[in-house]
């Protein structure tokens, strides 16, 4: 019996033709994303994208460049976020879809989906093997770690700087075949770009400097090594120069590279990183149990669950990763695939500038899993070339079905918290009982539902445990303000002061409540500090205008209504407040 002829390309099914593996790809990513669109805001979206001014008006663009993410929000305040571009990703859709969420997600898993792309042509570059290049992309396309960065809007900062950076990486391939002058512009012009997106762009340099060093010899004789790293130097030097610009103009920005939030010493940091570590290196391998809060603290000495443990397990992943690499045949894939595991965590190991007890997040692995799944996609390619017995089925299609079957069924699954504040807050207490801020916005999102019934002994609950809790102490006292019960809002809202006079909010609130308990003086001092703390926020005049009112001074009532209208034109109670006063005959002074 004769044995059929092999199959030609040009008689391949439809899968193998140009762009089927990578509108599979992204096409099945998107589908696993689709139900976000029927989220709604959550987390810090509402801060972030309708509470500061910046978003709100195009003349807040320049700002964008010269200030942290927050600047409009919290003027006198440092930041660790140069994000300009990320803040105009974010004005466009204000611009597009104002309140309306979907159309916010949808852009979201866009940008998802197009990231994935870019996977693929990334593999494809390295591997020069496409069907690894789509396992790779469809992996890394529904990996539940990626849930925070795309069912969360604010999130998107990870996918779009991801787009620019692997865009940049992918037209740096190019260039290097090509040898035109364009497609290497490109590639510095979408380095800038994902600089400006996020800063763990920053990498890129140093990932051309490892693939140089390590891409295959096509030369007979292979090139030494001091001249691969020569080589290696002179190619990623545009890069690094446009990083060291990028450093200068974020140094400029920000008043300095970081500000650190928490007080931690460099003892408690170095302790700590073995679980933060190995907390990562689980979740790459095995993302289940997601959620925004994680019951992971500072250590102040090694202790054996803390400490040792997590370093020896991290150990045993080094040993494994490294045997794994030596047993691929496309050796160089592999090692640009570990420096993409690791160099994008190196940043995020600076547990200073995080904020207090929130020191790990899932959507710090979105570059990472990059690396990750091009190894998984390797190793599958590898069984396959060492099982010829098995060719009669696609192994590493076989495989990444099966894989991202699982992936997919737990994206789709563990995406659900982040419907809504209630669930999400909900999940994170569950999953960090002892976080203190899971506990918190959870009784925000309480109030926020009108239900201060439950919210309140919740807040009361956090300050049973730590009476120093700034954000409980303010939020307990707002909660009180908007209960109509002054007087007990004043007494938080004052304690909220001792323990930190930074914020601005808690002393415009506190006028309020004084004003509504006829403490007068008091109330137009707080309100002047608010004014000192964030001259231009909204509403703030227009409460020191009703509080000079009250107190008979109507000149400056005046002043302090008519600054409000020149600083906000659209609030209307300023103005009617203050046409009225206007229309009202000045009262004779004895």
């Amino acid at each position: 019996m004769e044995s059929s002829p092999p199959i030609q390309p040009s008689a391949q099914n439809w899968f193998h033709r140009p762009w089927s593996m990578e509108l599979v790809a992204c096409g099945i990513t998107a589908l696993a994303y689709l139900g976000t669109l029927a989220y709604g805001f959550v987390y810090d979206d509402v801060l972030q994208i309708f509470q500061s001014p910046a978003l709100r008006e195009w003349r807040y663009l320049p700002q964008y460049f010269t200030s942290h993410v927050l600047a409009a929000l919290y003027p006198g305040a440092g930041g660790n976020y140069y994000r300009p571009l990320l803040m105009l990703w974010l004005r466009l859709n204000y611009v597009l879809f104002g309140p309306e969420p979907a159309g916010w997600h949808a852009t979201t898993v866009l940008c998802h989906a197009f990231a994935t792309y870019l996977v693929f042509r990334v593999a494809q570059h390295v591997t020069n093997d496409r069907t690894v290049a789509f396992s790779a992309a469809l992996l890394f396309g529904v990996d539940p770690a990626h849930i925070e960065s795309v069912a969360w809007i604010s999130g998107v900062s990870d996918p779009l700087m991801a787009c620019f950076m692997l865009g940049s990486l992918s037209t740096f391939f190019d260039w290097r075949k090509s040898g035109k002058i364009s497609p290497a512009v490109y590639s510095l012009l979408l380095f800038g770009f994902a600089l400006l997106s996020k800063e763990t762009a920053v990498i890129l340099p140093v990932l051309i400097f490892v693939w140089v060093v390590v891409e295959p010899q096509t030369a007979d004789v292979p090139a030494p090594a001091m001249d691969r790293v020569w080589r290696a130097i002179r190619e990623s030097a545009r890069y690094v120069l446009v990083a060291v610009l990028y450093l200068a103009a974020r140094f400029w920005a920000l008043h300095g590279f970081s500000h650190p939030t928490i007080s931690l010493s460099w003892t408690q940091v170095l302790l700590t990183w073995p679980a933060v570590l190995w907390f990562y290196a689980r979740h790459l391998v095995l993302p289940t149990g997601l959620s925004e809060f994680y019951s992971l603290n500072y250590l102040d000495h090694a202790t054996a669950h803390g400490f040792w443990l997590p370093l020896a397990m991290l150990a045993i992943v080094l040993v494994v990763s490294w045997l794994w690499i030596r047993a691929l045949s496309q050796r160089s894939a592999a090692w640009i695939a570990a420096a993409l595991i690791v160099l994008p965590l190196l940043p995020v190991l600076d547990l200073r500038s995080l904020t207090v007890g929130d020191i790990v997040h899932d959507r710090y692995l979105y570059l990472p899993s990059v690396g990750f799944v091009l190894l998984v996609a390797l190793a599958l390619r590898e069984i396959e070339r060492r099982m010829p017995e098995f060719h009669a089925v696609s192994l590493p299609l076989a495989g990444t079905g099966v894989i991202a079957l699982v992936f997919a069924v737990l994206t789709v699954t563990q995406q659900r918290q982040w419907t809504n504040d209630i669930q999400l807050y909900t999940r994170g207490v569950e999953s960090a009982p002892d976080n203190l801020t899971a506990r918190d916005n959870l009784a925000n999102a309480l109030m926020a539902a009108n239900q201060p019934e439950h919210a309140i002994p919740m807040y009361l609950e956090v300050l049973k445990r730590n009476p120093r809790f700034w954000r409980s102490n303010y939020n307990l006292g707002f909660a009180y303000y908007k209960t109509g019960n002054p007087a007990a809002a004043e007494d938080y809202l004052k304690r909220a002061i001792q323990i930190d006079r930074r914020d601005s909010d808690e002393f415009i609130y506190l006028a309020i409540a004084e004003l509504q308990l006829k403490k007068l003086p008091e109330a137009a001092e707080n309100a002047r500090q608010a004014i000192a703390r964030n001259p231009h926020a909204r509403g703030y005049h227009f409460v020191l205008g009703l509080i000079e009112e009250a107190q008979g001074d109507r000149k400056a009532a005046i002043a302090a209504f008519k600054t409000e209208e020149a600083e906000h034109p659209d609030n209307a109670a300023a103005a009617a407040e203050l046409q009225k006063i206007e229309g009202t005959p000045a009262t004779p002074q004895p």
